[in-house]
């Protein structure tokens, strides 16, 4: 009986030392959990943007020093080499684009409440896209533009607070002409892998509204019109070539889809701020069931977003550690259990 006793004392010790190396070797990361959360506060100077719809993506995740995109977005030839603050905007912009593409199913999706905030909630680590839709008050047409943003942390319960970009414009009915344009940046086709043409699809309320082609023989650009403002389009590279990456940028008319080839890691060509002017002509020519016309001549300049994202910990928490817990929840068991088996000593003594 003794020999067995201390057979199980060795045992519970060697267990006990093999779970304190384990420990340490391989700390529990709470931080991935899903106790993280978003919210987006939707305002336009004074004004309190209520019933503004909102969905959000999970788009992919770190891999140290860059973002790798996962899931339904992991086909996506997004370029994400540039991910500064002026080119965040264009990335989210890029994401909703191929979202509304492929038609990809939101990880989530509400509306802003009486305050203006949507809060999205139950969320893990990763890089999140959220897109939000234009709302109207008879007056005035808000359209806000995507944000993409990374939730990361070591503490429990942090919420993230975004101010997305929203553009108020005038409702009227006025005819609105839009400009799609295609830009290469891959040395003057230095690689020799540049297509002869591209097809992009063109979206009215995330509905497909027109295809057309994009090549030398229309200088790569296309123009279409609208009988009203109040409609939200997106543009979208069909299929984008091999070997590039693709970047689509836009203010409230123009398009820019921009392709850098894959080993070019400087911008040689048109710069994101640079101004570029569209000629003046007169066209009528049927596409789509509408008319094209161009008119006055048009500045192109991609905004720049500005989000501010900041966090707000619910519960103050000062190097506190919770991977310990575990191990030494069940290193107290185990004493418990030798202590109970070392009890009977006394009767036999």
């Amino acid at each position: 009986m003794q020999k067995v006793r201390k057979s199980a004392i060795c045992l519970l010790m060697s267990m006990l030392c093999m779970l304190f190396v384990f420990s340490l070797a391989a700390p529990i990361d709470f931080s991935a959990a899903s106790d993280k959360s978003i919210t987006l506060e939707c305002k336009k100077d004074d004004v309190i943007l209520k019933g503004m719809r909102w969905k959000i993506y999970r788009a992919g995740e770190r891999d140290g020093d860059s973002f790798v995109l996962t899931g339904d977005f992991a086909d996506c030839q997004a370029d994400l080499g540039d991910m500064s603050v002026e080119n965040i905007s264009h990335a989210a912009q890029t994401l909703e684009s191929y979202a509304i593409q492929k038609k990809l199913g939101a990880l989530a999706e509400g509306y802003t409440d009486e305050k203006g905030d949507a809060v999205f909630s139950g969320l893990s680590d990763g890089l999140y896209l959220a897109v939000g839709y234009p709302l109207e008050d008879g007056v005035y047409y808000y359209e806000p533009s995507p944000l993409l943003m990374e939730i990361k942390g070591d503490e429990i319960g942090t919420t993230y607070d975004a101010y997305p970009k929203i553009v108020r414009v005038t409702l009227s009915e006025q005819v609105t002409a839009y400009t799609v344009r295609k830009v290469w940046i891959d040395d003057d086709n230095a690689y020799a892998a540049r297509p002869t043409y591209v097809t992009v699809d063109i979206f009215k309320d995330e509905e497909l509204y027109d295809t057309v082609t994009l090549d030398e023989s229309n200088d790569w650009q296309y123009r279409w019109v609208a009988l009203d403002n109040s409609s939200q389009w997106r543009v979208a590279e069909r299929v984008v070539p091999v070997d590039y990456e693709v970047r689509v940028e836009h203010t409230e008319t123009q398009f820019l889809i921009r392709n850098r080839h894959k080993t070019v890691t400087e911008i040689t060509t048109t710069d994101t701020t640079t101004t570029t002017t569209t000629t003046t002509t007169t066209t009528s020519v049927t596409t789509g069931g509408s008319s094209e016309k161009t008119t006055a001549p048009q500045t192109a300049v991609p905004p720049t977003s500005t989000t501010t994202t900041t966090t707000k910990e619910k519960i103050p928490q000062t190097g506190q550690l919770w991977w310990p817990v575990l191990p030494m929840g069940i290193g107290g068991l185990m004493f418990v259990g030798l202590g109970i088996s070392m009890k009977p000593r006394k009767k036999n003594d």
